[in-house]
Parts: structure tokens; sequence; C-alpha cells
């Protein structure tokens, strides 16, 4: 496909099933045309997938806005005590879902902030109400940090955390609280020093317990092309140690209302090019073993949603219905109900499939 270059040498390499290494991915970064990475990463998609594009009806459920972390790059977070600072009780989450479960809710988003006045038994228990309520609904939950901190608060290893909240409800644990895993990037962004690696940990152990999870890499901001290129490095070594991860998403940053645009040091979001580069590079490191590449369609709209599965990604991600963190940061999501969702899949020319929380099939939509 590619005549001559460096890039062609990529692809060899992909074609023999070799690893990218740090150069080849920099390279890709900071030299490689955008539109031969997208024609070489839709072509190992169209090798995965072919023209099917997977979606799930799901629902982001944001439970609390309290956290003690306060990251830059967040504009969700509030401190106890704050006028709009907020927490649902158990029957207040259920409520909520029960707003949207006639929509054929499959998947159920829950993730706040590490919130210091909640304990591991208001995790338990809303998980418990939600398997109870919502028999065809997997639970996504928490991030690492939620994790990392229920663990220190409940005295229990991040194994004896996870298997409770697996035999309370929870199915999968999204990839949220990556970020950038390099210790320094993670630092300046307000992370706590070590996070990175608390994430990787985490992560590694789910795998090992069977609970499955997915991966995220956060761009746009303060990183360099070698940090991205390191992040992606580290999630495909666990990868192919226990092929736990069942998807990875590449999201830019918003950095409207954070701290990082108020200290003036990010003015501006990614732009479109970055957004696909990213896809692109992301599908190309990542080969045949990390099948599923999402598109990133919530913080980058319906139109770039779609210009990502040209560019490599093969799920669209999910549905939305009054997701709250990014419209913190002043931009407007709105809601997305899934007969848009598989519009915008067939007027690309590719099949449309509904999945479950697993990424089971559920329904083909020819």
């Amino acid at each position: 496909m590619i005549k001559t270059g460096e890039l062609k040498y990529i692809e060899e390499k992909i074609e023999r099933r070799e690893d990218l290494d740090e150069d080849d991915i920099v390279y890709m970064y900071d030299e490689a045309d955008v539109n031969d990475l997208g024609k070489l990463a839709r072509s190992i998609t169209d090798k995965i997938s072919g023209k099917r594009v997977s979606f799930v009806s799901n629902i982001i459920l944001n439970y609390t806005n309290i956290c003690n972390v306060r990251c830059k790059f967040c504009a969700f977070y509030r401190k106890s005590g704050e006028y709009d600072a907020y927490t649902m009780t158990p029957d207040g989450v259920i409520d909520e879902i029960r707003k949207y479960y006639p929509y054929g809710i499959r998947q159920i988003l829950i993730q706040g902030g590490v919130n210091p006045n909640l304990d591991l038994d208001y995790y338990l228990t809303v998980f418990r109400k939600i398997r109870e309520n919502f028999t065809e609904a997997g639970i996504n939950g928490l991030s690492a940090a939620e994790i990392n901190f229920i663990s220190k608060k409940a005295h229990l290893t991040y194994e004896e955390t996870i298997l409770k909240l697996k035999e309370a409800g929870l199915e999968t644990i999204p990839g949220a609280g990556a970020e950038i895993l390099d210790e320094d990037v993670r630092v300046k962004l307000g992370r706590p020093r070590g996070s990175g690696r608390q994430w990787l940990e985490i992560m590694e152990t789910a795998h090992r317990l069977g609970v499955k999870t997915t991966a995220t890499m956060v761009y746009g901001h303060i990183e360099s092309s070698m940090d991205k290129a390191r992040h992606l490095i580290s999630i495909r070594n666990l990868q192919k140690k226990y092929h736990g991860f069942l998807s990875f998403t590449p999201w830019n940053m918003e950095p409207d209302n954070t701290e990082l645009q108020k200290e003036g040091i990010l003015k501006y979001r990614a732009g479109a090019e970055d957004v696909i580069r990213n896809i692109a590079i992301s599908r190309i490191v990542f080969n045949y073993d990390l099948p599923i590449i999402q598109s990133s369609w919530l913080t980058n709209g319906v139109e770039m949603g779609q210009l990502a599965i040209l560019y490599g990604a093969n799920d669209w991600g999910g549905t939305i219905y009054d997701e709250k963190v990014i419209p913190a940061t002043g931009k407007r999501v709105g809601n997305l109900r899934k007969e848009i969702i598989i519009r915008s899949i067939k007027d690309l020319g590719m099949v449309p499939v509904e999945r479950d929380n697993l990424y089971r099939e559920i329904a083909v939509y020819e």
C-alpha cells in the first residue's frame, strides 16, 4: 500500500506481526502523512472486523462530582461543601437509571470522583441494587483512582477490593485515569506521584482475576510524542500478557474551565488532524493484539466520529443520556440515541452492530 519510505518499513513490520518501537511511533506522530496513516490503519481494521462497526446502548452515570484529587485538566470536580457538589444515594442511582432503561440500555458506566465521604459499602450497595433491578445491563464501573482510594480506605488489597466489587455486580472496569502514564507529565497535570503505576497495577490485577477492562489515553495537553509512544507500548505490553483490554480509546482533552486553561498552559483543544492521527496510530500500534479502537465521538462530535471510523476505528462507543463531565467544560454534548448512531454508521457504507458491555453481538442493522 505505502510505496516508499519509513511508513513502508512500518507497514512491513505490521504485516510480520512485529511490535513497533518508540522511534516508529514517534515518526508516525511527527512526520508521517496523516492520510497514509489512515489508509494503513483502515486496512488493518478491515482485516479485523471488515465493514462492521459496533456500538452499545449505554448510560454514563456520574454518581458524584466530589473529588479530592483535583486534576488540573478536569472541570467536573467539586470540593465538599461547594454549592453544586452532589452525591447520589443508592436509591437515587436506581431512579436515574430507570429513566433511560426502557431505551434498551446494556451498559451502565458509573464513575464520578475520589469522594472521601464514601466507602466500599456504598459501592457494594449501589452495584447490588443495579444488578437486582437491571438484569440485562452490565456494570462498567469506577476508575483506577476510585478503586485505589476505596482499597486504601477499606484496608484491602486491589485484588480483594475488585473481587468484592465483582461479587456485588461489577462486570468491567473503564480505562479512565490513564491519561498519559509518564510520571512527570502526570504530576504536572495534578495527578499524585505513582498514579500511573497504580493504573497499570489495578488493570493487571483485574485482568489476572478475569475482569475485563478498557484502556484510554488523553492527549492534546502537555505531553510529547515520546510520552504517547511509551503510553501505547505500556498498554500493548499488558495486553499481550493477559488480553484483558476490550478496547482502546484516545481522548483529546477539553481545556475549557480547567486549571490548565486558567494558568495559561493550554488554550485550545486538539484539532481534527490530531484526532484522526491518534486514532490511526492507535490502530497501527495495537495491530491485532487489541482489536477494538473506539471513535471518541463524545469529545469530537458525530462528524468526527464518522471520520475516526474511516481512519481505523471500529467501535462508535455508546449512546449518551445526560452525561455531565464533558458539559462541565462548557462543551455542548446533548443526548445521542442509537437511531442516530445507526444512521451515522450506515452513511459511511458500514454495517452497524449493536453490542453489550462485553462486546458481544446483540443485533446487526444491515
